[in-house]
């Protein structure tokens, strides 16, 4: 996972992609307005902003999320002089979709007569501590009727490492129905892109479709085909639905389907998590590089040899 680091740059410097998960937005030296009425300043990125609200004495730090999706949100002061703070520093919270919410309040210490201020923030999209709910069992995510092999799976050396360990790679032809594997709320979607490969020009440039589970997690569908969504953002879907279409966008070598389901950690970085899908045995399975799977509820034969090549893709996650 590539990070990015603050800008150093005064109010309004930023280092933000399209759909970044760890997005560090702005640093800025504060100083409080003269009038006793707020001057306002706001400063987004991607659908996400901070919004300061400065009288002769404090300033007061909103968030506002304008996007779909639950974002986890770090505010910093590096600088915090002659000032206290409202909360402990620094500030992490979640933004539910739409919401406006009151991070911190700073005010000048009784008699301070310079005061000084810096601020910087960074979101990611998810749900800050997520615990991935560890009795559900998933769905294989195309129809019953269907076998296709496993590419690269879990640990894989390709790309499947480090943060992007639990992933799946499932080698099929383009345009093959996709099914939801778990119940859940769809909160991003790309599908203008027609075109894939394995220069770096690709790593950005993969149609998705991105749905969050009742505890928090996130499963991500990737290097679907131009137009090849099927679902709205905020459509509540259920395991098993078509949402989509298979192809091969973005960083990829063959036409595939990359899943996974991530987290968001302490650190506001995403982290696939361990799933099972669902078989006869309570305890699940998880499928393993060569394998031949049925689509659907439930996997009751597992083959064990694979036709054609091992699909590979980038889990990076920034997929434009």
């Amino acid at each position: 996972m590539e990070r990015s680091e603050a800008s150093k740059s005064p109010r309004g410097g930023r280092l933000a992609a399209a759909w970044r998960p760890l997005l560090p937005i702005a640093a800025a030296l504060g100083c409080f307005a003269s009038s006793p009425s707020p001057a306002i300043e706001t400063d987004c990125a991607e659908g996400v902003c901070i919004e300061v609200e400065r009288t002769e004495s404090d300033a007061s730090f909103f968030a506002r999320n304008q996007l779909a999706a639950p974002v986890s949100l770090l505010l910093e002061f590096p600088v915090l002089e002659n000032m206290t703070s409202s909360q402990t520093l620094p500030v992490k919270s979640v933004i539910l979709p739409q919401e406006r919410k009151l991070l911190v309040q700073i005010r000048a210490n009784e008699h301070a007569t310079v005061t000084r201020w810096r601020w910087s923030w960074r979101w990611t999209t998810g749900v800050l501590g997520a615990r991935h709910a560890a009795d559900v069992r998933y769905w294989i995510p195309w129809s019953a009727i269907l076998r296709f092999p496993v590419g690269q799976a879990v640990g894989g050396s390709y790309s499947h490492t480090g943060n992007w360990r639990f992933a799946f790679d499932f080698w099929m032809p383009s345009g093959t129905p996709i099914r939801a594997a778990r119940d859940g709320v769809v909160v991003r979607v790309i599908e203008e892109f027609n075109q894939g490969g394995t220069e770096e020009r690709f790593k950005r440039r993969a149609n998705l479709i991105f749905i969050l589970h009742a505890d928090g997690t996130i499963a991500r569908y990737l290097h679907l085909q131009q137009g090849g969504v099927q679902v709205a953002l905020g459509e509540r879907v259920a395991a098993g639905e078509l949402i989509g279409f298979s192809g091969n966008t973005g960083y990829s070598q063959d036409p595939h389907l990359h899943f996974d389901v991530i987290r968001v950690d302490e650190n506001l970085e995403w982290q696939t998590v361990d799933v099972r899908f669902a078989t006869d045995r309570p305890t699940g399975f998880r499928p393993e590089s060569g394998q031949v799977l049925n689509g659907g509820a439930r996997q009751i034969d597992v083959a064990d040899s694979a036709p054609g090549p091992a699909a590979i893709s980038s889990t990076d996650p920034r997929p434009r």
